[in-house]
């Protein structure tokens, strides 16, 4: 089951959701880390801040990367003319 489920092209849509997912966790973990390196000037609070938001590239990399897949498996319906 999880052999399938890692194959490309298998449950796009569920890996895309899981990185999209992700990227929403990294928002709220840069949003915090830029507010508090706002306030306290701590270094360690702005590496976080530079960090969680590169992991926000990346998921919406990946998130776009897998929503692509499911788009390019659905076949297109003919329009009528």
């Amino acid at each position: 089951m999880v052999k399938t489920f890692c194959k490309s092209g298998e449950s796009e849509a569920v890996k895309g959701a899981v990185h999209a997912l992700g990227g929403m966790l990294a928002a709220s973990m840069a949003a915090y880390n830029i507010a508090a390196w706002c306030y306290r000037r701590e270094t360690h609070l702005g590496i976080n801040a530079i960090v969680y938001t590169l992991a926000i590239v990346w998921e919406v990399k990946q998130t776009v990367h897998h929503l692509e897949r499911c788009e390019a498996a659905t076949p297109e319906t003919p329009r009528a003319a």
